[in-house]
C-alpha cells in the first residue's frame, strides 16, 4: 500500500472512530435528560408520561409544519422543558397550585432554572432558548421575559401548543381533564392570545384523534 493508500486508510478509521465517539455522546446526552426527567417525575407522579407526550405532539406537529425544525434536537427540548421544576420546593411540583403571590413568582421561575441546569452541557446549546420560553404567550403577557409573536423561537412555540394540549387533556394542579374535541375548541379560543395563530390552525387541523390512539399503543408497548 502506498502512502497515499495508508494515510486514506487511517483517516477512514479516525471518522470511524469519531463517529462511534459521538454516537456513545448523544446517548450520554439521552440518558442524562432521561434521568433528569425521571427524578422529575418521582417528585411528582402527576407528570409521568408529559414530558414524552409533550415530545410526541412536539414532533407531529414539526412534521405537519413541514420539519422547520430538526427532529432531535426538538425532542430534547420538549422532553427537558419542565426540568426547571427540579429548583422549586417539593410541594409546589407535586401541586402545582399558588397559595400565595411568592409561591406564583417561584413557578414563573422554572423555564429559567431549567435553562440555566441545561446550559452545563455545550451540545444543548442550540435548543436550551426553547426550554427557557415555551411559556412566554403570543400576546407578550407570558414568561419568564415576556416575548411577543414571532420574537418567540418557533421551537418554544411548538413546545408550548404540545404542553397545553397534554395538560388539558390530562387534567394537572387540580384542573380536570378534558375530551379531544373540548381540549381542541380550548386551544382554537386561545389563538392569537396565548399561542402563534399560525401553528394552532395547523395543529387543530391535524388527525388528532388517529394520532392519540397512536400514541396510546405506542405508550402500552413501553
Amino acid at each position: 500500500m502506498d502512502d497515499g493508500g495508508l494515510y486514506k486508510k487511517q483517516l477512514m478509521e479516525y471518522a470511524q472512530d469519531l463517529a462511534r465517539a459521538y454516537s456513545q455522546l448523544r446517548r450520554n446526552q439521552a440518558e442524562f435528560l432521561a434521568a433528569l426527567v425521571t427524578l422529575l417525575e418521582s417528585k411528582a407522579p402527576a407528570l409521568r408520561g408529559h414530558a414524552s407526550r409533550v415530545a410526541f405532539w412536539s414532533l407531529r406537529l414539526n412534521e405537519a409544519l413541514d420539519s422547520p425544525l430538526e427532529p432531535g434536537m426538538l425532542q430534547a427540548a420538549a422532553l427537558a422543558h419542565d426540568v426547571g421544576k427540579l429548583g422549586l420546593p417539593d410541594r409546589l411540583i407535586r401541586s402545582w397550585v399558588a397559595e400565595n403571590e411568592e409561591d406564583a413568582a417561584l413557578l414563573e421561575m422554572h423555564p429559567d432554572m431549567g435553562a440555566s441546569l441545561l446550559t452545563h452541557v455545550s451540545a444543548f446549546q442550540d435548543w436550551i432558548p426553547w426550554v427557557r420560553h415555551h411559556h412566554e404567550r403570543w400576546d407578550g403577557l407570558g414568561f419568564p421575559d415576556k416575548l411577543a409573536g414571532k420574537e418567540i423561537p418557533l421551537g418554544a412555540r411548538i413546545i408550548s401548543v404540545a404542553n397545553a394540549f397534554d395538560y388539558h387533556m390530562h387534567g394537572y394542579a387540580g384542573e380536570a381533564a378534558y375530551t379531544l374535541a373540548a381540549t381542541s375548541g380550548w386551544l382554537e379560543s386561545r389563538s392569537g392570545k396565548a399561542h402563534d395563530p399560525d401553528i394552532i390552525a395547523v395543529f387543530t387541523s391535524m388527525p388528532l384523534e388517529a394520532l392519540w390512539a397512536n400514541r396510546l399503543w405506542i405508550e402500552e408497548e413501553k
